[in-house]
């Protein structure tokens, strides 16, 4: 017996026949296992995907929302919707995107976080685990804000060091903004430490880091220019030549001159029949016989001196339609023709009142061209352009004064003097006046408003010293001169606009009157474009 159990034995041993079955029986456990932890992985690998391209454009989105000051306001919303728009297979699984503002690279507020998260159960790992499954993700975009760049104040010079300097006991203060084209490391530069109001504060090159406490430093930045670098010295071609005198104080008659120009406009207007009360309207061309041509004609300007005080402006009188006379045809084919007249007189350039025979003291320069002007009196500036080849001089304790008015220096050596006890008040020239007057286009007018001194050659510095009393209400255009001012002067109460080769300001003068003409932002000097880029 215990021979033939010991041959089955032998005999099972020999059989391999069921080996396969029993090695797939001990590893089903672990191949369903992987099976169901790849698909698992593959299902989570595919979230992990599609959840970052979303966050990714959330945070872009939200980035390019904030980057402009029209939708800054609105980023989260603008990251959520793009974040919604971006989910296929987890849509209805995600939790609502968490939208911040953050930090990047030294800026504060400069990049927008988005994180979020999709959370459902899968078969094998919740067999396992007994929960659901929840993957997360984050994106950051950084961005920089479009801005356009204003300035009251901007030197020209492309290198030089310190060619913007401010000194500390500077007084007022001014929003308007300061630019520099200088590519220097020291471009706007601070003696001191003042903390008077400068707006923003704009360079090609480097800003000392004092200036924070002045306003917005905006340094390094590309694309800077003069906004007047393109204007050309408006043409002297017409205007007359003149002399600066100071007249003497007497009494006499009093007179006023004035510019006047008449245009007549005349066309006709034809009947047909007889008598001409009753007959009939008609048309008759260049071809036919009683043509008369219309004509517009104008003379003048002529000046004129008057003993009452003219009103300047326009007036027009017409159309007044003349008698009929015959000039064709006969009988009831009788053509008649009468003038049919337009005349607008036009009264400009009002000078007075002017004594004749005596002068009350004040000099009232006209508009043209002068060689020099030299200030000894009081002095009113009538409304033009001062073509001046030589030097203009504003004197010491007078009183001098001229609205919408615009010097143009000619020469290449000439100057401006301010001493320290001028007393001075100009507005620059107006578009209405370059446009009626001196003929330019609006859209040429427009460049040219508020230009008060276009100085565009000379080198030599312009200097504003001790206690002067300067208001000045325009641009003093002056991109190949150093202008400086120093003590105590005093700004007034209007507006300039400076563009100098450098500009110095030092003692304690004062900055309130650095402002725009216009009441606006101040020249444009640049602008920066809008940029947004995913950082993590």
């Amino acid at each position: 017996m215990f021979s033939k159990i010991r041959r089955t034995i032998a005999d099972l041993k020999g059989n391999t026949s069921g080996n396969a079955a029993l090695l797939v029986a001990i590893g089903m456990p672990a191949l369903m296992g992987s099976s169901g932890l790849a698909v698992d992985v593959a299902q989570w690998y595919m979230w992990k995907q599609e959840l970052q391209y979303a966050v990714d454009q959330a945070a872009l989105g939200g980035a390019w929302a904030r980057s402009s000051t029209a939708s800054r306001d609105s980023y989260v919303s603008r990251a959520q919707q793009e974040f919604a728009v971006n989910l296929a297979t987890t849509t209805g699984a995600t939790t609502t995107p968490s939208v911040t503002l953050g930090n990047y690279n030294s800026g504060t507020n400069n990049a927008v976080l988005v994180t979020a998260s999709a959370t459902r159960s899968l078969p094998f790992s919740s067999m396992l685990t007994g929960r659901a499954t929840t993957v997360s993700v984050s994106a950051r975009a950084t961005f920089t804000v479009s801005a356009t760049f204003n300035a009251c104040i901007l030197a020209v010079n492309p290198v030089e060091n310190r060619s913007a300097v401010f000194g500390n006991a500077i007084t007022g203060g001014s929003n308007c903004g300061v630019g520099a084209l200088s590519i220097s490391d020291q471009a706007i530069f601070e003696t001191g430490d003042s903390e008077v109001a400068l707006g923003d504060i704009i360079s090609a090159g480097g800003v000392e880091d004092s200036f924070s406490n002045n306003g917005t430093i905006h340094e390094y930045v590309s694309g800077l220019s003069d906004p007047y670098s393109g204007l050309t010295a408006p043409s002297s071609s017409g205007s007359p030549s003149r002399t600066f005198s100071c007249p003497t104080a007497s009494s006499g008659t009093t007179t006023w001159t004035a510019d006047r120009s008449v245009r007549t406009v005349t066309t006709y207007v034809y009947r047909r029949g007889n008598p001409v009360a009753s007959a009939t309207p008609i048309t008759v061309t260049s071809s036919q016989a009683g043509y008369m041509a219309p004509s517009d004609i104008t003379t003048g300007p002529t000046s004129q001196t008057l003993a009452t005080a003219p009103t300047a402006g326009t007036s027009t009188v017409g159309p007044v339609t003349g008698s009929f006379a015959q000039v064709a045809g006969s009988g009831q084919n009788r053509v008649w023709r009468a003038a049919v007249t337009t005349t607008t007189t036009t009264i400009a350039n009002v000078v007075g009142p002017t004594t004749t025979g005596a002068s009350d003291g004040i000099a009232r320069p006209l508009p043209g061209i002068y060689s020099d002007i030299s200030i000894a009196c009081p002095t009113v500036f009538q409304s033009g352009i001062y073509f001046i080849s030589g030097t203009i001089d504003f004197g010491n304790n007078q009183q001098v004064t001229g609205s919408d008015v615009m010097f143009v220096m000619t020469g290449a050596s000439g100057n401006v003097r301010i001493n320290s006890t001028s007393n001075v008040t100009l507005t620059g020239i107006s578009a209405s006046t370059l446009q009626n007057t001196y003929g330019y286009s609006a859209s040429d007018a427009n460049k040219w408003k508020n230009m008060l001194f276009f100085d565009k050659n000379n080198t030599s510095d312009f200097d504003v010293n001790g206690n002067a009393n300067i208001d000045f209400n325009g641009i003093l255009y002056m991109p190949s001169r150093e202008v400086k001012i120093n003590g105590s002067m005093s700004g007034g109460s209007r507006c300039i606009m400076v563009v100098s080769d450098t500009f110095w300001i030092t003692g304690s003068a004062n900055l309130t009157n650095f402002c725009s003409p216009d009441g606006g932002a101040g020249m444009q000097i640049g602008d920066q474009t809008a940029t947004v880029r995913l950082i993590a």
